[in-house]
Order: structure tokens, then C-alpha cells, then sequence
């Protein structure tokens, strides 16, 4: 009876997997058909749990199984192109934050509204996927940007994150192998971002084909929000637009997230950049940030994840939030 048991256990499966594969187009070498099938199952078993604490009531999320769900832990890490500077680094920046806005400065007491999406009246653009290439941060800045762009234009224009993976090396990021956030700020100031139809994305590094007659979205520089302030950063979303994210994403429940409010108390350290849209509060599963990622539409709740909000900086939101001016 066991045997029969662990028959039909691996009849399901299997089933599944090849369920799996054709929803999504993947297909695998016999070879290598085996070890991807062992992911997914690994991968199914934690959404599983994640889903049954979430109908009993432990838990304010669900997951779901997304085309992520067959990677090695090497192939999705790369995508997480979130590279903070180092100390060194950092120090010799902080002139540059005294002319780029410096830290976000607020009345604490100023009454804010209870909600914001910036995603209402057309200020955000529809949701992109990096794919298989570190550039979090170019989308996450060209996205904020791109808002930037609508507040003071009235157009909503696609910009350019190829054209930021592949110009900023000079500020010290990396293409394809990461980057951040504030150094592509510092390049749309001096040069510009060429729109998305100019520059168009091929997830991959190239040479730098910046011209000034493609550049179009320009900033004088960038804010900063002080490190783990999320009231600071309730404040810069209502009164100055989307702002951009560094959070820890690693985990498997971030990775296969569907719906609900995300909370995580073992988060790690932040590898991944993404854009703050809005805020708001659920009736049963309390305040949230409304928060676009870049792993595509079939990612979370249409490409977006709604993250626990007033966590004591939860997966650190508001640890290097920032925000063109």
C-alpha cells in the first residue's frame, strides 16, 4: 500500500510538472528533466505550506507556483541585481547627496492622505520583465522616471533600461551583474535616459550607444529617504511620487508570492530593486506598500506586491529608498 501511495504521489507529480511546462512553453532534455522536476517539487511543497497557514489564519499571503519555479537558487539570484556601494564608496558620496536633495526633510505632523496609488490617472507605466539579466535597478530607476516625466510633461513615456545598464559603468555599476539605484539618477542629471523605442531592452549587456539626440528624461539629481524611515517614506510617495526600493527578495515566499499583504520576519539583507507606487491599509491584514517589481505580469499580483507597511522597515523598504528631483 506504501508503494502504491508513493505511486500515485509521483503520478501527481509528474502530471503537474508536465502541466507546469506547457503553460509556460518550457521544455527540457531527459537529462536535465529530472532535476528541474525535483525544483519544482521542492518549490511546490513550500507554497503548499505557505498556503495552508494562509487558510488557517497564521499567515496574511498566498503563493502560487510562476515560472521561477523550476530555476536553480544561481539562476534566480541573478536577477536580483542589487548591489549596495561599499563603505568607501559611500562616504565619498555623501557631498554628492547634499547636492542631489539630500536627506528627504518633512513635518512629521503633517496630516498625509490614508491612501495613495500613483498607478490611478496614469502615472505608472504597465509592468516590464528583466528576465534573466541583474537590472533591477535600471528598471526600478527608469520607472520612477518615467512618473517624474508624467508629473511635469503630462506624458507617460516607456524610458530606456538598456540605456542604464549599459551607460552607467563609469558610476560604478555593472550591467547585467547590478548596479545602484542613486548612480542612475546621477547619469539621467548629466545625460539623459533615451526613451524605451530608442534604446529598446535585449537583456544583456552592450557598448554604451548614448547619443544626445535619443536622450530625453532628465533629473536634477536625486533624495534620499534616512535609512529605515517609513514614515519618511509615507511622506516622499504622497508629496513627491513613486519611489524606488532596495528590499530583500530572496526568500522562497517572496519568490512565488500571488496575493494578500507580504510579511517576512527572516528577510536577509536587501539584493533587489523595485519601485513604491503607494501605500495604503487592508481591513483585516493591516498597512501595506503598493510596490511594481520587474519580474513580469505573471509575477504576484499582476507584477506587483503588496508589502507589510510600519514593520520596523520590513525587508528593508526604507533602508536606500530614493526618488528623482
Amino acid at each position: 500500500m506504501e508503494n502504491d501511495g508513493e505511486l500515485q504521489a509521483m503520478k501527481k507529480l509528474e502530471t503537474e510538472w508536465n502541466d507546469y511546462k506547457t503553460t509556460l512553453g518550457k521544455s527540457y532534455d531527459p537529462s536535465e528533466n529530472s532535476l528541474r522536476m525535483a525544483i519544482f517539487e521542492s518549490n511546490e511543497l513550500v507554497t503548499e505550506k505557505i498556503n495552508r497557514e494562509f487558510e488557517q489564519g497564521l499567515v496574511t499571503f498566498k503563493t502560487s507556483l510562476n515560472d521561477l519555479a523550476d530555476l536553480t537558487e544561481d539562476e534566480f539570484i541573478v536577477r536580483n541585481g542589487l548591489r549596495l556601494p561599499n563603505s568607501t564608496d559611500f562616504n565619498q558620496r555623501r557631498k554628492s547627496r547634499q547636492t542631489s536633495g539630500g536627506y528627504y526633510q518633512y513635518n512629521r505632523n503633517e496630516p498625509l492622505p490614508v491612501s495613495v496609488d500613483w498607478r490611478e490617472n496614469g502615472f505608472v507605466t504597465p509592468v516590464k520583465n528583466q528576465g534573466e539579466c541583474g537590472s533591477c535597478y535600471a528598471f526600478a530607476t527608469s520607472a520612477a522616471l518615467e512618473s517624474y516625466v508624467k508629473m511635469r510633461t503630462g506624458q507617460l513615456i516607456d524610458l530606456s533600461p538598456q540605456n542604464i545598464v549599459d551607460c552607467t559603468w563609469e558610476l560604478g555599476n555593472n550591467g547585467c551583474s547590478g548596479g545602484y539605484m542613486p548612480r542612475a539618477f546621477e547619469y539621467a542629471r548629466n545625460y539623459g535616459v533615451a526613451r524605451e523605442l530608442n534604446y529598446p531592452y535585449i537583456e544583456s549587456e552592450q557598448r554604451c550607444k548614448w547619443n544626445n539626440r535619443i536622450a530625453l528624461a532628465r533629473d536634477n539629481g536625486y533624495g534620499q529617504v534616512e535609512p529605515g524611515d517609513e514614515l519618511g517614506l509615507k511622506h516622499a510617495v504622497a508629496k513627491r511620487g513613486p519611489v524606488v526600493v532596495g528590499i530583500a527578495a530572496s526568500s522562497r515566499a517572496f519568490r512565488f508570492y500571488q496575493s494578500g499583504v507580504f510579511v517576512s520576519n527572516s528577510c536577509g539583507q536587501p539584493d533587489h530593486a523595485v519601485l513604491v507606487v503607494g501605500y495604503g491599509t487592508h481591513p483585516s491584514y493591516g498597512d501595506y506598500w503598493i510596490v511594481k517589481n520587474s519580474w513580469g505580469t505573471g509575477w504576484g499580483a499582476g507584477g506587483y506586491v503588496y508589502m507589510a507597511r510600519n514593520r520596523r522597515n520590513m525587508c528593508h523598504i526604507a533602508t536606500t529608498a530614493s526618488f528623482p528631483i
